[in-house]
């Protein structure tokens, strides 16, 4: 690698990092007092239920966000004393408990979408239509490639700097 690919490689990993952080800080802010959690429970149940489903299982939602079935049935049992989820038998197996969004819970996601959507908006005006598109590009690039090369890191990647063959 010569060190003019060096250097745009440090620039690369600095931007990301810091589109990292300012990510992070706009995820955990809490909004309207609900938790990160509460709020990534909620967009994932959003996202994973049809209008007509049934609702999804706290096993389910623990093992795709990657958090223990006991964080999620707190944010659950937080989310539902606000009246943004409803829990439900399974008509199927009473046994089984599903969750899904209240109505509540669906105008409330729609209203965190509609202004994500507008700080969203301002960027595209900040940067301009071209950049925007070419900027959305970009990303969408860098994504897939690092989520490819993750796995092989972090596999070949060991603390006293050997490499694992």
């Amino acid at each position: 690698m010569t060190e003019e690919q060096r250097d745009i490689a440090r620039q690369l990993m600095e931007s990301y990092f810091q589109s990292q952080v300012s990510g992070n800080m706009m995820q955990n802010r809490v909004v309207n007092n609900q938790k990160p959690g509460e709020i990534m429970v909620l967009y994932f149940i959003s996202i994973h239920i049809q209008e007509n489903s049934s609702g999804l299982m706290v096993s389910e939602i623990s093992g795709k966000l990657n958090v223990t079935p006991p964080t999620v049935t707190q944010h659950i049992n937080s989310l539902e004393a606000q009246q943004l989820v409803e829990r439900h038998a399974d008509p199927a197996d009473r046994r089984v408990v599903r969750v899904r969004l209240s109505d509540k819970g669906k105008a409330y996601i729609e209203r965190i979408n509609e202004a994500r959507l507008q700080m969203f908006a301002g960027l595209v005006a900040h940067l301009g239509e071209q950049e925007s598109l070419l900027f959305a590009e970009m990303m969408r690039k860098a994504s897939d490639y690092l989520l490819k090369q993750q796995e092989l890191y972090i596999r070949g990647f060991t603390a006293d700097g050997s490499n694992e063959k």
